[in-house]
């Protein structure tokens, strides 16, 4: 049976309780927006919800893997293996998102979307498996149109199933030995940028190494051309993993769940996604500007504003941990911190308004 794919319909964000929402921060113990992004992230997180008094609950981290066809053209330091030894080590606790996750209160799903190995089944890994990896996009697509399909339904399948268990919150990483070239080459076809403003050292490569990969991403993009849809483009250049993440996200949107968008590749698939469906960013929080070559540019291509910069760059939604951490206590102060009356505290921010000052105006 041939695979299709069906954009979810996606409704931008309510406005119609960000007025109660900063009348509700307006009332705390405080001087009026003295807590900064906070604030505004707080009053996000109730238009994307739709409640006065969102109760956001755990978050779910799915964590995306696949191998890379492009790693035979030597873009990369890292042995291919590393993509199933790292999936393991976070099926069992261990790495940075693990050790993040456990200790952040955020569930961690490994998710194999096409990696080149047969994990037990004992480890917990959910297998979405489409191939063992992707094509050499240096010489023909990454992905069949079938494929890319599968991929992004895949992303869609795992996000709705655990909006039926209840998450509200839903952050993305990915693992992918090769997949900074994926979504290098990706950026800059959707962009436009010039590809050496797309494409950086990844997992460590030496300069003579950067400049041997952007040489085998320039020849790519000139072999497949100029690509105006962004699904096309995903299926030439992407990883399974990538377009999971973009389908995860359009599904995560229509829903109405939170999404927190880690670095650079997540954010490539962010831009994926808001090109299919732009109301999709509405329901997005971008978490951290990463270290990566390009991150920083993508960023101001979307008009996004990042909650942390860190000089990270390993990628499997570790930024998109450490950001929820920010997220929390946000919501935690918006619905737990007194207010002046509460507090028997002179409303200064009243007293104000009537002289005319107001932060919101």
């Amino acid at each position: 049976m041939k695979i299709s794919y069906e954009v979810p319909v996606i409704t931008p964000r309510s406005t119609a309780l960000v007025q109660q929402a900063w009348a509700i921060w307006d009332g705390k113990v405080k001087p009026q927006l003295s807590l900064g992004r906070l604030e505004h992230l707080a009053v996000d997180i109730v238009s994307m919800r739709e409640s006065l008094a969102p109760q956001l609950g755990t978050p779910c981290l799915f964590l995306f893997a696949s191998d890379h066809g492009i790693v035979a053209e030597g873009v990369t330091s890292s042995p291919r293996e590393i993509t199933w030894q790292q999936c393991e080590n976070f099926a069992r606790g261990g790495g940075a998102i693990g050790l993040m996750c456990a200790q952040n209160g955020i569930d961690l799903q490994v998710i194999d979307m096409g990696v080149a190995h047969d994990f037990d089944a004992s480890l917990g890994i959910i297998f979405q498996k489409i191939a063992r990896g992707t094509q050499n996009f240096a010489h023909q697509a990454a992905m069949t149109q079938e494929q890319c399909y599968k991929a992004l339904k895949a992303g869609q399948d795992v996000v709705r199933k655990s909006y039926r268990d209840g998450y509200m919150v839903v952050a993305f990483g990915e693992m992918g030995v090769g997949n900074t070239s994926s979504a290098s080459a990706l950026m800059a076809s959707l962009t436009g940028y010039d590809l050496d403003r797309c494409t950086g050292k990844g997992a460590g490569l030496s300069e003579q190494g950067l400049i041997h990969k952007r040489a085998v991403l320039a020849r790519a993009l000139k072999f497949h051309g100029k690509i105006q849809d962004p699904l096309e483009a995903l299926r030439t250049f992407g990883g399974f993993e990538i377009a999971a993440i973009a389908g995860g996200m359009l599904e995560a949107a229509h829903l109405k769940q939170v999404i927190l968008v880690d670095g650079f590749i997540t954010t490539v698939a962010a831009l994926v996604a808001i090109l299919v469906a732009p109301a999709v960013q509405d329901f997005m929080i971008f978490c951290h500007k990463s270290g990566e070559s390009g991150h920083a540019a993508l960023l101001d291509h979307l008009g996004a504003t990042p909650l942390l910069s860190l000089s990270m760059r390993l990628g499997e939604g570790s930024g998109a941990a450490l950001g929820w951490l920010v997220i929390r206590q946000a919501m935690d102060l918006y619905l737990g911190m007194n207010s002046f009356s509460g507090a028997q505290v002179t409303d200064s921010v009243e007293l104000l308004k009537t002289q005319g000052v107001n932060a919101h105006a």
